[in-house]
């Protein structure tokens, strides 16, 4: 194993592993406040943040990608950055202040006040603590979301017990926020100066990425703040948490991923032939994981919402039929992103975002103002094969992958996911098993989570064998396998 696969590998394992107890924690929030706040206490809070991620997304300079880019020690360029950081992070507080006048809830427009310190916060963060990305030393960066993450865990569980108000989501976020600035100056001690002295540097990379940004979210984020004003607050929880729990199967496999695989296509960018290889491997992987998540999940969805969330959340269940097996589709031309942004084709990624956003929200609208909450989410389907077929387009002309190609390293997991289904829905229909599968929602949530993961694994590791044994996520896990501890 050379330096640098050591290198990414254990950035791999710190990065999973630190996201993985992220998200438990993240899951344990969400189970606890689903029982003690109502749907209504999170449509107020969702619609409220979807307008402070707005107002972030359009006055967004992701600088953060370009100090991984440019791999610069020089200290006008963190300075710059932080400088940047923080007037964007001063004009978003004012907007969202001005904004709040303006607002007909009053709710909405106080936790908009309250919720303008976030911006701030961020924009005050320490921009050497990048350097722990772009290099892959993710254990510092475990400590930091950690720590920030457990911290807010712990405010708002205990605000939401004491008060039993959506206030408990709202300063959670602030409580969150604010470790996460002081843990990164702790672990990365660094005075920031003010300086603009190397703004040319960082606008020439994340100019047009910035357009992205504000194309992106207000493609993306508005949809809370539709839903809430077409339906009601009650909808827009409902459709909040269908979000929120529906992200999770194919997100936590695929997120890791797309961080590390910036700065990893970063240093392939000089070398194309290499680069297209990592992309098409990273395709392989990426859908090995995140098919069998999404449809998985898609067919235990009506025990794990009841027994985890409680009844009042029933009407999401349908909803996440529908859209989880789609963001397991969606996930797999994920690494599209990081791909080009590594070639430095920002320019690109803006077509693209600009393309699905004159197209997703009319549908949006249209579709949620006629058919309520499953209009919505089959308007996000539809928009969304539209954004797979461009991530594939975008692929094409930065790398010249063929359609082709893609399929060719999807074929297995789709293959096998397709099979899960059929075996799992078969199974559930075999009279000796109906009594089984209508018992406890426990015992029909893990048997089922078990013979899906068995009839995958199967069906995906026969094929491979059959195949010949290509490069793919079979192989990295068989070499990790094999490989001799260290003595």
């Amino acid at each position: 194993m050379t330096g640098s696969t050591r290198r990414i590998a254990t950035g791999v394992g710190w990065l999973y592993g630190y996201r993985w107890i992220e998200r438990l924690i993240d899951f344990a929030s969400v189970v606890v406040l689903a029982r003690i706040l109502a749907p209504d206490d999170f449509g107020l809070v969702a619609i409220a943040a979807s307008v402070v991620t707005i107002i972030e997304g359009l006055s967004a300079l992701d600088v953060n990608k370009a100090l991984i880019r440019h791999r610069d020690d020089d200290r006008s360029l963190y300075d710059t950055a932080w400088t940047l950081s923080v007037l964007r992070g001063l004009l978003s507080a004012l907007i969202m202040i001005v904004i709040s006048r303006f607002v007909d809830d009053p709710r909405i427009a106080s936790i908009l006040v309250v919720l303008s310190l976030s911006p701030i916060l961020t924009g005050l963060a320490n921009p050497r603590f990048v350097m722990f990305e772009r290099d892959l030393v993710y254990s510092r960066l475990a400590i930091l979301t950690l720590g920030a993450r457990i911290l807010a865990f712990v405010v708002t569980v205990a605000i939401a017990v004491l008060t039993g108000s959506y206030w408990a989501l709202v300063i959670g976020m602030l409580a969150g926020a604010l470790a996460s600035l002081v843990l990164g100056y702790l672990l990365r001690p660094y005075l920031p100066r003010p300086s603009l002295a190397r703004f040319s540097d960082i606008f020439a990379f994340s100019g047009w990425l910035s357009l992205t940004s504000v194309v992106t979210t207000l493609a993306m984020e508005t949809d809370k703040i539709i839903v809430g004003r077409l339906l009601g607050i009650t909808e827009a929880g409902y459709y909040f948490m269908t979000q929120r729990i529906g992200v999770l199967p194919t997100r936590e496999f695929v997120s890791p991923l797309q961080r590390i695989l910036f700065p990893s296509f970063s240093e392939l960018a000089a070398d194309t032939t290499r680069l297209r290889r990592a992309a098409l491997e990273s395709v392989n992987v990426i859908g090995s994981m995140s098919l069998p998540a999404g449809f998985g999940f898609a067919l235990v969805a009506g025990d794990f919402v009841p027994l985890v969330l409680g009844d009042q959340w029933a009407p999401i269940v349908p909803l996440l039929v529908i859209l989880v097996p789609y963001l397991g589709l969606r996930a797999t031309l994920s690494m599209a992103l990081p791909c080009v942004m590594a070639l430095g084709r920002t320019r690109l990624l803006f077509g693209v975002s600009l393309v699905y956003a004159v197209i997703h929200l009319p549908l949006f609208i249209g579709c949620t103002a006629a058919f309520g909450l499953s209009g919505a989410i089959w308007s996000i389907v539809g928009a969304g094969v539209l954004y797979t077929a461009l991530n594939a387009w975008m692929l094409h002309r930065a790398l010249g992958l063929t359609p082709v190609e893609l399929i060719v390293q999807l074929r297995r997991p789709f293959i096998a996911a397709l099979a899960m289904v059929g075996v799992v829905l078969a199974l559930r229909a075999m009279p000796p098993l109906v009594s089984i599968v209508t018992g406890p929602s426990w015992v029909t949530l893990i048997g089922t989570t078990v013979c899906g993961a068995v009839v995958y694994t199967a069906v995906a590791a026969t094929m491979w064998r059959v195949e010949g044994r290509p490069p793919g996520l079979e192989r990295r896990l068989l070499d990790l396998l094999r490989r001799s501890p260290p003595e």
